[in-house]
């Protein structure tokens, strides 16, 4: 699991996505073990921080299972089975606020020590 989130953040980081932090919902949640958050600068950067998440679980030989908001790509949203991949807007992350919407989980990310 360690391998799969370094290589998300490292797609996030790569493609300059901003505000990035992971939830750990072991336990807690039947949805998701992790859930990873950030924010592009532009829906032209949301895609490209999306496609690149894509492509470094291909790498791994993860598979997504769906992916949802591409066209619009205010909120592009990765399901990679075990993590929840999300890839919003700066006002779409503000009105939403999925951080205090879970505030249940735990922060693992900037730390990242799974």
């Amino acid at each position: 699991m360690l391998e799969k989130l370094e290589k998300i953040v490292e797609a996030i980081e790569s493609k300059k996505g901003q505000e990035l932090i992971i939830l750990d919902f072991q336990g807690k949640n039947s949805l998701c073990d992790y859930a990873v958050i950030c924010t592009g600068s532009s829906n032209r950067n949301i895609r490209a921080i999306s496609e690149e998440v894509e492509s470094r679980l291909m790498e791994l030989d993860e598979r997504r299972l769906h992916i949802e908001g591409q066209d619009e790509a205010h909120w592009i949203l990765i399901d990679g089975d075990d993590v929840i991949i999300h890839v919003l807007d700066q006002h779409t992350r503000d009105l939403y606020r999925l951080e205090e919407l879970w505030g249940y989980a735990n922060v693992v990310f900037p730390e990242l020590d799974v």
